[in-house]
């Protein structure tokens, strides 16, 4: 595996060079200016040789860091089980204005004001059917990080010959859609969380933790016996934080050998 840094920052040659002469390339913004600068963006990848320097100078510009993992091919098809990050969003859940869908979708009786946590989902989502899906086989709404969307004849063939099931989607009408269903995500189960903290609500003290960016995901405890199921664990922000979707290795293969887009696949550790 190898983790990698995304460097953002206000342009300046100057800067630019500085980051050039530690070894990294540097993207401009598209159209810089001297007297409006403009977000420059750079690459790093943890350990190697500029990497240390390059943090140092981006916290001195008051830039903004991001992390990820990128995985070897060996390494997500040799674990047993991987979180199932769906990265293609399009389109908000209706209706939209002033967020009425979470009055339509959701039971809202245990949703905790100051942090949004403890909404369950009683009715289907509804949608526009002007998604787009461009070559995407999975699909989320903005503003929903917890549902995950496929058009119908992409799931029947790929994912429900191996035991996944679908909910109802409905268009604004409230009139059943039958191009697109949402993912059912199955059971709960915990991780194992180790040393990792999270983030208690004042008000209502439900926790929830950073989205993962570095390293193999928590493993799973008891993992049940499913193609599919959801973390116990709640990941994100305030009023956007969701379950992880986890799936087999079974799925996560066919998923890979499918070349079904619009998802990443998080490896998780192994067990113990």
């Amino acid at each position: 595996m190898k983790i990698k840094y995304r460097f953002a920052f206000t342009w300046s040659e100057a800067r630019a060079s500085q980051l050039r002469a530690l070894g990294l390339k540097v993207q401009p913004p598209a159209d810089p200016r001297p007297e409006v600068g403009g977000i420059a963006v750079s690459f790093a990848l943890e350990g190697a040789p500029g990497w240390s320097e390059a943090c140092s100078l981006i916290r001195s510009w008051n830039g903004a860091t991001s992390v990820t993992t990128e995985f070897t091919a060996a390494e997500i098809s040799e674990a047993a089980h991987c979180a199932f990050q769906v990265v293609h969003a399009s389109g908000y859940p209706q209706p939209e204005r002033d967020f009425l869908y979470l009055e339509q979708a959701y039971d809202l009786s245990a949703r905790c004001p100051k942090c949004g946590e403890g909404a369950v989902q009683m009715a289907p989502f509804r949608i526009k059917k002007t998604l787009k899906w461009g070559r995407n086989a999975f699909l989320k709404l903005n503003w929903v990080e917890e549902a995950c969307f496929m058009q119908t004849s992409v799931w029947s063939e790929h994912l429900r010959p191996l035991g996944i099931g679908a909910l109802p989607v409905e268009d604004t009408k409230g009139s059943l859609l039958d191009e697109v269903v949402q993912i059912d995500l199955g059971p709960v189960a915990p991780l194992c969380m180790g040393e990792l903290e999270g983030v208690r609500c004042e008000k209502c003290g439900r926790e929830r933790y950073q989205w993962h960016d570095r390293g193999f995901f928590p493993s799973i405890k008891n993992p049940p016996d499913v193609p599919i199921f959801r973390s116990s664990q709640r990941f994100g922000v305030e009023h956007q934080s969701a379950n992880a979707m986890i799936v087999s290795a079974t799925v996560a293969n066919a998923i890979r050998a499918a070349g079904l887009r619009g998802v990443e696949l998080w490896p998780c550790a192994p067990a113990g």
